[in-house]
């Protein structure tokens, strides 16, 4: 597959998504393991995942995979600053092109971080704590078969405030877990849902004190993973089978279109001219500015990938 990045994100990739699998109980752990940035995932990073879901596939002593973050949180997002921090002219052009092409990729191709985890045959469960966000909300919770969260995991389209409307590939996703009406109002909001209201609306199927989520995780893997790997793959099968008579491809390419034309709206465009000016961290205080008058809650906005990073930056 193609691969994006610099040499050295490309060459870090290794220590920032860690695999390792439990021979003995049929359990494989995929780790992201960036704890500064909240996990925030950079291209190389997924492009690992990738690489592993492949390796899993394939590995017959594999019969379920969780998914776990270290540090304060599980997955912040996509590493937006890696795409739209401030950069000269020439870099911003390649950048813009480079992102789509890997937008493409990544949405549509077989092998993409879309596909790697909804086309897995193998069990797969999303271990959530603390901020699960944007990309890791609606490209790993939500396409886990299982997922087991902390009571105060804070889960949601947090970025929509100054990012705008989650994609199509993303909102088909959303829909189809939540309901139309419940991914209305988080969408709407872009406030987080805890592990528990989580729970309520059907995305997380168990929550635990963040204490002992590990072990909660790891009880429902090893459960699964008694199970003979050939029934699995018929269950997991029977499963892919049923949701692909309710076709995606269609809504997905229509609404990449019209999210291509709400990110080039006045507010939208501002936002990315800023991120270009001052920095990711410069527009989110610029857009918490313009929205914390109408909504106190802004003023205290979630540490998204992008806001993680400029954090971090200023340390």
């Amino acid at each position: 597959m193609t691969r994006y990045g610099t040499k050295e994100s490309i060459a870090a990739a290794p220590q920032l998504v860690l695999y390792e699998v439990d021979r003995r109980t049929g359990v494989a752990t995929i780790t992201l393991n960036r704890p500064e940035k909240h996990n925030a995932m950079s291209v190389p990073m997924r492009d690992r995942i990738v690489d592993l879901m492949a390796e899993a596939e394939t590995d017959t002593d594999v019969k379920v995979i969780i998914f776990r973050g270290n540090g304060r949180s599980f997955c912040s997002g996509n590493e937006i600053n890696e795409e739209w921090g401030q950069r000269r002219p020439h870099e911003r052009r390649r950048t813009l092109n480079v992102g789509y092409r890997y937008g493409a990729d990544m949405a549509w191709g077989r092998l993409g971080f879309s596909q790697a985890i909804s086309r897995s045959s193998k069990v797969t469960i999303a271990q959530i704590h603390g901020y699960c966000a944007a990309a890791a909300y609606f490209m790993i919770a939500c396409k886990c078969d299982v997922v087991v969260a902390s009571d105060d995991a804070k889960i949601g389209a947090l970025e929509a405030r100054f990012l705008g409307p989650a994609g199509a590939v993303a909102s088909v996703h959303i829909n189809r877990i939540l309901g139309t009406k419940a991914a209305r109002r988080t969408g709407f909001t872009a406030m987080p849902m805890s592990g528990i209201e989580a729970k309520d609306l059907g995305l997380v199927h168990q929550t635990a004190a963040v204490a002992d989520l590990g072990s909660a995780a790891q009880s429902v893997a090893e459960e699964i993973a008694r199970n003979p790997l050939q029934k699995l793959l018929y269950l997991k099968a029977r499963i892919k089978a049923a949701e692909g008579v309710m076709d995606t491809s269609v809504p997905s390419i229509t609404g990449l279109l019209v999210s291509h034309f709400l990110q080039t709206a006045p507010d939208e465009l501002d936002f990315w001219k800023t991120a270009k000016e001052v920095g990711v961290g410069g527009a989110l205080d610029a857009d918490k500015k313009r929205q914390g008058a109408a909504d106190p809650r802004v003023t205290q906005p979630a540490p998204t990938a992008s806001a993680t990073t400029t954090a971090t930056e200023r340390s």
